[in-house]
Formats: structure tokens, sequence, C-alpha cells
């Protein structure tokens, strides 16, 4: 095909090593929208404009439902963020439900599903939070370090340990 725009992104960050740690792109109607170290920006898809940026450190990809986009920070928080305008609508810190000692891990990946966010952190934890409040529901340890994004299929949450275990839970 034809290219029809282009975009230097790091125009908009405050570091050149920003984009070099960055999520996948999502796309969701008109917009394209993906994570770095210090932002999350919507851009057009039709021309590249930027429709807004919003200062959170995550490299984790946000979820996109409905008018709302979710996604969990590199320092441990829950975030909803209004599509449209990228403002905060809710924050919640998921690892302050853990022992002070057991915070000090790394947010792995998450997933949205029947209503609630399912977390998992480098230290075995899965954490589970509304996804209309987002306050913590349920925190589990699973005991394997847990290295990838936990996935939902047909209503049951599977995840994957660093030992190559799958846990499946229903």
């Amino acid at each position: 095909g034809r290219l029809f725009w282009t975009l230097n992104t790091s125009s908009y960050t405050t570091s050149s090593n920003d984009f070099f740690k960055s999520s996948d792109i999502v796309i969701d109607n008109n917009n394209i929208f993906f994570t770095t170290p210090n932002s999350i920006f919507s851009f057009n898809i039709n021309n590249g404009y930027l429709n807004w940026k919003t200062d959170l450190n995550s490299t984790n990809t946000p979820i996109v439902n409905g008018d709302y986009i979710f996604l969990v920070t590199d320092d441990g928080f829950f975030v909803a963020l209004e599509k449209i305008t990228g403002k905060p609508i809710w924050s919640t810190n998921i690892l302050k439900i853990l022992k002070k000692k057991k915070r000090n891990t790394l947010i792995t990946g998450f997933i949205l599903g029947s209503g609630k966010i399912y977390a998992t952190t480098l230290n075995g934890f899965l954490i589970t939070g509304s996804a209309t409040s987002g306050v913590v529901e349920n925190f589990k340890k699973l005991g394997d370090s847990i290295v990838s994004s936990p996935i939902i299929s047909d209503g049951s949450l599977y995840i994957l340990t660093k030992k190559s275990r799958i846990l499946g839970f229903n």
C-alpha cells in the first residue's frame, strides 16, 4: 500500500530513550494508543495528530474497553482513563495490599475480564480488582514467579509461571 502519513513520536517524549521500552500498539476506532515509561498517548489513526498525552509510568499494553482505558503502571497502580480525553478516573495502588517486603516487585501483566482486572507479579502474586472502582478485591500467592501476562479463554483464567507451570482458574 501507499504510505499516507508518518510521525516521529520521539518529539512527544521527554527522553530520547522513552520509546525503547514501549507497550504494544492498541487500535480502537480511529485511535492508536500506547505507553512508554513516562506517558500514555492517543493519536488519530487517520492523520497521525496527537489526541492527548497523559503522564504515567507504564510499559504495559493498555486495554481499551468501551469509553475507558485500563492499565497497570510499572510501580503498581491500577489506572482507569477516559478514552477521549486521557483524564484519570481512578487510580489504586494494588501492591499496597501485600506485606511491605513483598511490595518490591514488578507487575508482569494484566487482563480485563468479567468486570475485573487480573494482575500478576514477578514474585508470584495474582491480584484481582474491580474494573469499575479499582478497589483490590483479592490477592493470592501462586508460588512460582510469574513472567508473562495472564490470559482468559472460555471464562477461565490461565497463568504461565517461570517454572513452565500453567495454572488454570475458573
